[in-house]
């Protein structure tokens, strides 16, 4: 359908269009666009009760302040390599009402920070409330005992929220004034932090970041 090199495309415009197939449609953009700068897809629909492939299967290698808005890509038969090529960058780009119904990865990770000062140690182990981890990839607790007296740390896991199994110990005992990092070496969906005054009565005072970033 195009199967050449379109090397720029500002400012274009395409409204309320529609392809529509009962058959096969191959290879609509197998080229190269170089530039598309300002472009808006308003309310398009690409439609088939058939096979589509290789709908882009080029390469783009900027995406300035395009917009798409509203767009429905629909098939009651096979759609393949949707997009096997390559988009090295994307700029402003806004996509609006859409739907994606498939994501196997994102390059750049979420970063999460909760941080909790001031917390009193007891002679019991006592719990942090819980992080559900099951979508977090790499985390850790960092522990700074702030206190004047020492204090045991452990992250224990769970599966369903109440019954809680010891994963790792700190650094034990965590004198006054020092820092610990525990990693968990088991993964569940719950993790917590417990800690508790290494001597009894000898109550001390911490301070806990978690740290994780995302799949």
């Amino acid at each position: 359908m195009l199967e050449g090199t379109i090397t720029n495309v500002l400012g274009a415009t395409i409204t309320a269009g529609t392809l529509s197939s009962a058959g096969t449609v191959t290879n609509l953009l197998n080229g190269t666009i170089t530039s598309v700068l300002g472009a808006t897809i308003t309310a398009g629909t690409l439609s088939s009760a058939g096979t589509v492939t290789n709908l882009l299967n080029g390469t783009i290698t900027s995406v300035l302040g395009a917009t798409i808005t509203a767009g429905t890509l629909s098939s009651a038969g096979t759609v393949t390599n949707l997009l096997n090529g390559t988009i090295t960058s994307v700029l402003g780009a806004t996509i609006t009402a859409g739907t994606l119904s498939s994501v196997t990865s994102i390059s750049q990770r979420s970063f999460i920070e909760q941080t909790t000062t001031g917390i009193a140690t007891a002679n019991a182990y006592t719990p942090l409330p819980a992080v559900t981890t099951s979508v977090l990839g790499t985390y850790s607790f960092f522990i700074n005992n702030t206190g004047a007296n020492p204090v045991n740390t452990r992250v224990e896991i769970s599966a369903d929220g109440t019954n809680y199994f010891v994963d790792t110990t700190g650094d034990n005992p965590l004198a006054a004034g020092s820092i610990d990092v525990i990693v968990p070496a088991r993964f569940l969906k719950y993790t917590r932090l417990s800690y508790q005054s290494t001597n009894a009565g000898a109550a001390s005072t911490i301070n806990v970041s978690f740290n994780a970033q995302g799949t």
